[in-house]
Parts: structure tokens; C-alpha cells; sequence
């Protein structure tokens, strides 16, 4: 046995055999996706194992735009709430009241349904419908 990221465990290596145009046609699918053939392959046994979801690169990007979008939402927040307590006016075009909260609550839970959504997505994918 091998220790390896602080783990005890064998190094395996699936084999699988294809032709050779089935190889350069997933080749050509795991460029699209911005992964490699063993990140691939982790990632689908992961899944099916049921210790999933391992995020592509492609599926990486919703998260870091909704990731982007939580922390302008949080900056925005933070700078009404630093004027509020230092008792300055908020600033011009702002109004902080009930109606402005309950947007805000309502733009973070549709982030979340999102993430929550992909995440569900990439988690279900292997499994077998029956």
C-alpha cells in the first residue's frame, strides 16, 4: 500500500478497452468538458458509489457566478449596514425597508434553488431510474 493526500489506501487503475474511434471521440468529449480521462472516471465512480457530486469545470461556472453574486449581494449589504450604524444617510437611490430585505431574501434563495439544482443534477446522474 501507497499513503497518498494523507490516506492509506492501493492505487488502482480501471481498464476499459474501446476502439479506437470510440477513444478519440471521448477524448474529444472530455475536452468539451475541461476534465481528463481519469478525473472523468473518478468523477462517474464517485457518483455511482453515491459520494458525489465531483463538479466538472463546466459545471464549476453557475456556482462561481452565483458564488460572484452572493459576495456583491453581501458587499452591498455590508456598506448600507457599516452607514446605518455610523448614523450617515444612506446612500443616494437606496432605501433600506422591509420591501428591500425581502428582495434581497428573495435574490439569495433563488441562488440557492440554483446551486441546490445543479448540485441535485450532477448528484442523480448515475443512478438508475426504475
Amino acid at each position: 500500500m501507497s499513503e497518498r493526500n494523507g490516506q492509506e489506501g492501493p492505487w488502482i487503475y480501471p481498464k476499459t478497452r474501446a476502439s479506437r474511434a470510440e477513444y478519440l471521440e471521448f477524448v474529444k468529449v472530455l475536452h468539451g468538458v475541461g476534465t481528463t480521462c481519469s478525473r472523468f472516471f473518478r468523477k462517474v465512480m464517485r457518483e455511482v458509489i453515491g459520494q458525489g457530486p465531483d463538479l466538472l469545470p463546466i459545471e464549476m461556472k453557475p456556482i462561481k457566478d452565483a458564488t460572484f453574486q452572493v459576495s456583491a449581494l453581501g458587499r452591498n449589504l455590508n456598506q448600507i449596514l457599516k452607514a446605518y450604524h455610523a448614523g450617515q444617510p444612506t446612500p443616494p437611490g437606496i432605501l433600506v425597508d422591509e420591501a428591500a430585505l425581502s428582495a434581497f431574501r428573495d435574490q439569495v434563495e433563488q441562488l440557492k434553488q440554483a446551486l441546490v439544482s445543479i448540485i441535485l443534477r450532477t448528484k442523480q446522474r448515475w443512478l438508475r431510474h426504475e
